[in-house]
């Protein structure tokens, strides 16, 4: 089954909006395996008698609802599972994407994450991002070295995953194309984003992970791509949640929602899921202060922050 690019990029945005913004999976009710379950079965069977978009739209909604109502690790994997194969069933590989990346952030050592991450790696290898393929097989092979068609191709891919450093390193000093500019270059933007996240990929476990995410996020911030430094801030807190920067990523999309996108609502949660998850934390008095002023007028804050 088609469905038009601009109804794609439409729901995908509300996915990633529900998926990796509100937080009410920690300050709110969870559903019981039963509820969810027998949620999923009623709209499978609407979406099996009537497989129009529009059902297909509630279902990836609906699923999606339920990722952020859980915290059961074995229901999350359930879900996402169910999201891939509605989204098989319509032959639409778009949003089932999003959920194969959602089940590799989440389950990086399972065993369908090795297909999940290949399938990944094969829209990379798509769009001739050579580079970045190369590092994705290299992560494959190091967590599953008897993988036949990750060697055939990291064989074929004639670059060495040790240019990955030099190339981060360049595209962050060029960044900034003369001391005069006040944004950085768009495309370079892109790229550092990219190296990134492909580094997540390919090695969740690494100790330098966590700081590229954090950069590839701050990157995204001043370069007015907020939506994808959202999703990397909360990349970093929810799937490395001992990390010493989960509380700082958390804050820091709160505030993205709030000072780059207006969205009180999602920074508001945001905010509230710093502060009953880190209670001890330095940045509590700031956040706190944030909250109780979110919707204080600028000048009137400013006067706050003098006294």
């Amino acid at each position: 089954m088609f469905f038009q690019p601009q109804t794609k990029l439409i729901l995908f945005f509300i996915l990633i909006a529900i998926v990796s913004c509100k937080e009410k999976s920690i300050i709110g009710n969870v559903s019981t395996s039963r509820e969810w379950k027998s949620e999923l079965t009623e709209y499978e069977k609407l979406l099996n008698t009537d497989p129009s978009f529009n059902n297909f739209q509630i279902g990836m909604l609906k699923i999606s609802q339920l990722l952020v109502d859980t915290n059961f690790q074995d229901n999350r994997k359930d879900i996402l599972l169910k999201g891939i194969e509605w989204c098989k069933k319509m032959n639409d590989g778009f949003y089932s994407l999003v959920y194969k990346k959602e089940y590799v952030k989440s389950f990086p050592q399972d065993a369908k994450s090795e297909q999940y991450l290949f399938d990944i790696t094969k829209t990379l290898d798509e769009d001739q991002q050579e580079l970045e393929v190369k590092i994705m097989y290299d992560g494959i092979l190091k967590r599953w070295p008897q993988n036949k068609e990750a060697k055939e191709n990291w064989l074929r891919i004639k670059r060495d995953v040790s240019e990955f450093d030099f190339f981060l390193n360049e595209t962050g000093k060029k960044m900034f194309g003369t001391p005069e500019q006040f944004r950085p270059d768009s495309a370079r933007v892109a790229q550092f984003i990219s190296f990134s996240e492909t580094f997540a990929y390919a090695y969740p476990d690494d100790k330098r992970t966590v700081k590229l995410l954090m950069t590839g996020a701050q990157t995204a911030k001043t370069g007015m791509v907020p939506g994808k430094a959202i999703e990397l801030y909360d990349w970093v807190w929810r799937y490395y949640p001992k990390s010493e920067d989960a509380a700082m990523a958390l804050f820091l999309k709160g505030f993205t929602y709030e000072t780059d996108l207006n969205n009180k609502e999602f920074a508001i949660d945001a905010y509230k899921t710093f502060l009953y998850k880190y209670p001890g934390h330095p940045q509590t008095k700031e956040v706190a202060f944030l909250l109780e002023n979110i919707n204080t007028p600028q000048k009137e804050l400013l006067k706050k922050l003098e006294n």
